[in-house]
């Protein structure tokens, strides 16, 4: 298994929106990246737990292939807040 070294963590990019909430279907040229993601792989059980939603910074991260699913690995300086329900 892999495991991300100090300060990143492996994360599963949310599918960017190609279409807007009125149902317009938008050309790749204008399609809207998507800032969330969730924690698949993270030694930071106490802050950053498995399963946790994050938003993260536009241009954070490298995508790599692990076990043939596409993941990012971000620095954790790039995640800009983290999902808790309330």
């Amino acid at each position: 298994m892999w495991h991300p070294q100090a300060g990143t963590v492996f994360v599963k990019k949310a599918v960017d929106k190609t279409v807007t909430e009125g149902g317009i279907h938008l050309p790749n040229a204008q399609v809207e990246l998507t800032l969330e993601g969730e924690i698949m792989i993270s030694p930071y059980s106490d802050h950053y737990k498995i399963g946790t939603k994050i938003l993260f910074s536009k241009f954070a991260g490298s995508e790599v292939k692990v076990d043939g699913q596409s993941l990012f690995i971000i620095r954790t300086d790039d995640i800009l807040a983290t999902w808790r329900e309330e």
